[in-house]
């Protein structure tokens, strides 16, 4: 199994290889693991990898190395989250010995996803989702339970949000970390005012990745406004659909 998380499998493999595992042996061993790494390492080390490690967005804990393809999660669920969140490639979701738990799972269709239907985890019975068609919500329950999932991302890809009540995608942000940095340098340099914002945002513009592009247009048009068709040119040459509708939606409101 260990061999297969540092490669990149087959989901199918993958898959069938979860079914005839002792996944809770596997578990236990690699957390066993990430305790030594941690412990092995200097305080700011250490900080740095869980902070690497937990996910911003809910109570996730990523127990195997970051380099490895294949991240080995743990999720903590304690109430009903007010947003869905699509995942990178696909992702297997399954129960070691003595864990089960529900999932509600969603198809996407375009922007939204249709009504959903509850899927049951077992030992016996992983799940095997792929991210561009489907989407998975984690049902809580009274009492914090724990979801364990294989995640297998697609360099390049994004997570996209969905409201939770309305079922519509409302954001989307990169999986790509190279990209979500690009967004991080945007946000701190408008935070504090940087004179070189401007120059920083009319060369991200041209980034292939379009979070990254249209956030550099925003930036753009609070700087130059009158450059509106010069900018909406750039963003129309990436051909991206979604990118597309947003500007369109940005010059019909006009923003500018």
């Amino acid at each position: 199994m260990e061999a297969l998380l540092r490669g990149r499998p087959d989901p199918q493999q993958l898959l069938a290889r979860v079914r005839h595992t002792d996944m809770r042996a596997f578990v236990e061993a690699v957390w066993r693991g990430f305790k030594q790494r941690l412990d092995n390492q200097p305080e700011a080390a250490r900080k740095a990898e869980l902070c690497g490690a937990v996910a911003h967005f809910s109570e996730r804990l990523r127990l195997n190395a970051e380099q490895d393809a294949v991240a080995l999660n743990v999720t903590r669920v304690t109430s009903a989250a007010d947003h869905l969140y699509s995942t990178s490639g696909y992702s297997i979701w399954f129960a070691p010995a003595g864990f089960e738990y529900q999932l509600r799972l969603f198809d996407r269709e375009g922007d939204r996803l249709n009504e959903g239907s509850a899927v049951r985890v077992t030992p016996h019975a992983p799940l095997l989702v792929e991210g561009s068609r489907q989407v998975v919500a984690m049902s809580p329950r009274e009492q914090a339970h724990l979801v364990f999932s294989l995640n297998m991302p697609v360099p390049g890809s994004d997570i996209e949000v969905f409201d939770s009540n309305t079922l519509a995608r409302v954001a989307w942000f990169p999986a790509d970390p190279q990209a979500s940095r690009f967004l991080l340098l945007l946000e701190a340099l408008q935070r504090i005012g940087d004179p070189h914002l401007e120059q920083v945002a009319g060369e991200l513009i041209f980034h292939h990745h379009p979070a990254v592009r249209w956030q550099a247009f925003l930036v753009l048009m609070q700087h130059s406004p009158e450059n509106l068709g010069q900018y909406s040119e750039i963003l129309g040459s990436l051909a991206n659909p979604g990118l597309d509708a947003m500007l369109a939606q940005y010059c019909a409101e006009g923003v500018a």
